[in-house]
């Protein structure tokens, strides 16, 4: 049932134009509007027991659901719809798209401008490169949310994006800082073992001498940021070479790495449904 659904999912978010009814954002932000006029912050609560039950509550309640309808048809169908909820990023993808066609004109400051809404870092203190903010935003949206999905099922997809969302709303939201510190330091947990497993996904069909140093050397560190791992390895694992004003390339470049890798790793999933160990 988990290798169908992935594949239903990975088809239709490639054919299917993603509504606000259909993605998660839209339950989370329903969700919190309801619930945090129950549960507000309490001297008697610490921030980390409060996190733990306000994320458990959507994913035992997905949980159940799952396990009162069983593995037949209507079983499949809601991890289905489950998966598709907490799957891929259309805001993003429309974004990259405005992006590849200010890189097609030659508008440097609408690449700037729309690299900047996709999260790529321009601070001084950093070399990230909009292809290596690519690369993140497949992680976190696509690799991690399987991996969660195949590990726990329905329920662990939905608390990896509950606990991400409310991680990325902590630091944006003024009430809610006080579940930044705790709500970051579990998303971190939670990429963890993900990152080490896309790292080695982007070494296998990538450089692999060049990018496997860069992936063992971070591979037992627990202080080390998912996101500088993830992109380090990517930058390693391709060879890319443009011209200093070539908006195109270099984002294109690691994007087909990210999809070579996110096809390596669906490849091993089917492999191990098929041979019974998952």
């Amino acid at each position: 049932m988990t290798l169908l659904s992935l594949i239903v999912v990975v088809l239709l978010e490639r054919l299917v134009q993603v509504t606000e009814t259909f993605h998660y954002r839209h339950y989370f932000n329903w969700y919190q509007d309801k619930v945090q006029s129950v549960l507000k912050k309490s001297e008697s609560v610490s921030a980390e027991v409060f996190l733990l039950i306000w994320l458990a509550i959507p994913a035992v309640s997905v949980a159940v659901v799952q396990l009162l309808l069983g593995t037949g048809v209507l079983g499949l169908l809601f991890s289905i719809f489950i998966l598709f909820l907490c799957y891929g990023c259309p805001q993003h993808r429309v974004c990259y798209k405005q992006y590849l066609e200010a890189a097609c004109r030659g508008d440097q400051e609408a690449c700037y401008l729309y690299g900047e809404k996709l999260g790529q870092k321009f601070n001084k203190g950093s070399k990230e490169t909009l292809g290596q903010t690519l690369v993140w935003i497949n992680f976190r949206h696509y690799f991690a949310v399987i991996f969660w999905f195949v590990v726990l099922g329905a329920a662990g997809a939905v608390f990896y994006v509950f606990s991400r969302n409310l991680a990325k709303q902590s630091l944006q939201k003024d009430n809610l800082r006080w579940l930044a510190r705790p709500s970051n330091r579990l998303l971190a947990i939670l990429v963890w073992l993900p990152a080490r497993i896309t790292g080695f996904a982007f070494l296998f069909v990538g450089h692999f001498s060049r990018a496997l140093p860069t992936w063992l050397n971070g591979l037992t560190r627990c202080d080390l940021d998912a996101r500088t791992y993830i992109t380090d390895i990517a930058d390693k694992a391709e060879d890319v070479s443009c011209p200093e004003h070539d908006y195109l390339t270099e984002p294109c470049v690691l994007l087909k790495l990210a999809k070579r890798a996110f096809l390596f790793l669906l490849s091993i999933i089917a492999i191990f449904t098929i041979t019974g160990i998952l």
